[in-house]
């Protein structure tokens, strides 16, 4: 049975999260590298390695490193590794090992979901995502989901996922703008607004699961 089939168990060891962007170079890795500080951070009893957040590009080239002025700006926001980054060009095992799917756009999402159709319903863009995390946290949404238990933070995770269906009954004007700009080749403040946007959701994201986390 493939292992998405039982990705829901309890059992499973490791909650997989892929970004995408274009070039892997910019928003993707600052979405990684961000989301893999933060969220542990942000959900009570989280171990190390639990959770796991990789990147990949809809037209990366292997091994590059992240563009200079974006990793300027992960350092800003606190990252540590941004030098370490190196380029993956999106594969369909890639996707398909992910429990989580964040396109920096609707074309990254889109891709995913063009390599491997059944993702669909674990692809997201990171601000789709994080407003319907918002909404399940608040109670906005026509969904509930149990705060985090016997099942740890992969169970809980998979479960946030799953009542993430919700999504198609979100009001129009939440599934609209859910695209992050793309700063290649533009100007400084691009840049830092691009990287900002990618911030402020990522800390959005995990403090609507903390709060869904603790009940």
């Amino acid at each position: 049975m493939p292992r998405h089939a039982e990705s829901t168990h309890p059992s499973e060891a490791v909650f997989r999260i892929l970004t995408v962007c274009t070039g892997n170079i910019c928003r993707s890795p600052q979405a990684e590298q961000l989301l893999r500080a933060r969220l542990p951070a942000a959900l009570p009893g989280a171990e190390p390695g639990q959770i796991e957040v990789t990147s990949a590009g809809t037209m990366a080239r292997d091994g590059d490193s992240m563009e200079q002025h974006a990793a300027a700006e992960a350092v800003r926001l606190g990252v540590a590794d941004a030098a370490a980054h190196r380029a993956r060009r999106l594969l369909p095992a890639q996707v398909q090992e992910a429990d989580l799917v964040l396109g920096l756009a609707q074309e990254h999402r889109g891709a995913a979901v063009r390599a491997v159709p059944r993702v669909n319903h674990r692809a997201f863009t990171l601000i789709e995502f994080t407003r319907v995390v918002e909404a399940l946290a608040d109670g906005s949404a026509a969904r509930a989901v149990e705060p985090l238990g016997a099942d740890g933070v992969v169970g809980f995770l998979h479960r946030v996922v799953a009542a993430a269906e919700v999504r198609g009954l979100m009001p129009q004007s939440l599934r609209q703008g859910i695209d992050i700009d793309d700063p290649y080749g533009r100007s400084a403040a691009v840049y830092r607004r691009s990287a900002d946007a990618v911030a402020e959701h990522v800390d959005r994201l995990a403090a609507a699961l903390g709060a869904l986390a603790r009940g």
